[in-house]
């Protein structure tokens, strides 16, 4: 079972992408701010428990992608991100470069993103069917 947490303001954001990922092995929880995504983050591990993955939005309530991003690597650098970004893909590899993102999703991402973040997960053994 993977952990993922799905970081957006508006929870449609993800819909589309999310009915995807709960076909997986995945248990997903939404939350709308980067706050609220590190202190689930910092809970998990006072209890011996780990996020896998972390799946935001281009901005959030409090700060935006790339800032949560950088704050998540910090706090969990074994802790995989998503992030959605209207970037060019070199704009988006030079602005996230060295933060291990998996991959960069479009805004409202549909179910083919989904897809293919599942088949990464796959690749990496994290979601082993």
């Amino acid at each position: 079972m993977i952990y993922a947490v799905l970081a957006a303001k508006d929870k449609q954001t993800f819909e589309k992408m999310a009915g995807v990922l709960q076909q997986s092995p995945m248990d997903i929880q939404w939350i709308d701010t980067g706050k609220s995504v590190l202190e689930r983050i910092s809970r998990a591990g006072e209890k011996g428990e780990k996020i896998d993955l972390v799946i935001m939005d281009e901005t959030l309530a409090d700060m935006t992608g790339r800032e949560l991003v950088e704050q998540v690597t910090m706090t969990s650098p074994m802790t995989s991100c998503v992030a959605v970004s209207t970037l060019s893909a070199d704009e988006f590899h030079e602005t996230y470069e060295g933060y291990g993102v998996l991959m960069q999703l479009p805004p409202a991402p549909d179910a083919e993103s989904g897809e293919k973040l599942v088949a990464i997960l796959k690749k990496l053994n994290l979601i082993v069917i």
